[in-house]
């Protein structure tokens, strides 16, 4: 499996805050199956530099200790009016420097802004993976706009624990209906620690095998992020829409 998704560089932001940490969240990955593992802290402007040395760093660690995870660089940026513009300047990073960056909004809005600057990002040349949106409030309640953030051209990425219940009935269900519609691209862990929120991803791997089917899991756990970590064309979807 390869997880584009998690919080595992450590001290920059709510996820690992040390590098022990950070190892003992790759050991608990690859136990579970994973083979590459994408860094995207959270990010609001231009971390780049702090980034690139976190995942510099920590890929040598890895080596040292003989952890067999490779780990690619990326950000879960924050999507605001200026994200298409730093994009642009390079002051954001995409998915392993890919035409895929993996983009957050808030929980408790309208979904008006998010479209405009989804928008935005596309017009930019990018693709944008949307992290989460089954735990936004209000796909939540119109998931007609998942629609509408298709056919503009949009990616969807589901958090493995939306699908195992961590976030509660709503964000269980939406997840699911992303799924078996056709509108995830990938699962993955979103991954804060070894504890909590952790990188152990072959309990979702079971769940899609068996609620879903073996072909969807491979391509929501490893077929589409080894397409967007290679920054080819995913395949076109026909979704069940909403």
């Amino acid at each position: 499996m390869i997880d584009l998704h998690s919080h595992i560089l450590p001290g920059l932001d709510d996820g690992s805050q040390n590098f022990e940490t950070s190892l003992e969240m790759a050991r608990l990955a690859v136990e579970s199956g994973v083979i590459a593992m994408v860094a995207t802290p959270h990010c609001v402007g231009d971390r780049t530099r702090a980034v690139r040395t976190a995942v510099l760093l920590l890929r040598d660690m890895l080596q040292e200790e003989g952890i067999p995870l490779r780990l690619y660089m990326g950000m879960e940026i924050f999507g605001t009016a200026d994200t298409a513009r730093l994009l642009l300047d390079k002051r954001l990073f995409t998915i392993n420097n890919s035409q895929y960056p993996l983009i957050e909004f808030s929980f408790h809005t309208s979904g008006a802004e998010e479209t405009r600057i989804l928008r935005e990002v596309l017009e930019a040349g990018y693709r944008p993976l949307v992290a989460h949106p089954e735990r936004y409030d209000y796909i939540q309640e119109d998931p007609e706009l998942v629609n509408q953030w298709m056919e503009m051209g949009c990616l969807f990425q589901v958090n493995r624990g939306s699908l195992i219940g961590r976030f509660g009935d709503g964000a269980r269900q939406m997840g699911m209906e992303l799924v078996k519609r056709g509108f995830a691209t990938v699962v993955a862990s979103d991954a804060h620690s070894p504890t909590k929120r952790t990188p152990w991803m072959g309990d979702v791997r079971e769940l899609l095998t068996e609620e879903v089917s073996p072909a969807a899991a491979e391509f929501l756990l490893l077929r589409n992020p080894r397409s967007i970590i290679r920054n080819e064309e995913l395949p076109p979807v026909e979704p069940e829409w909403f």
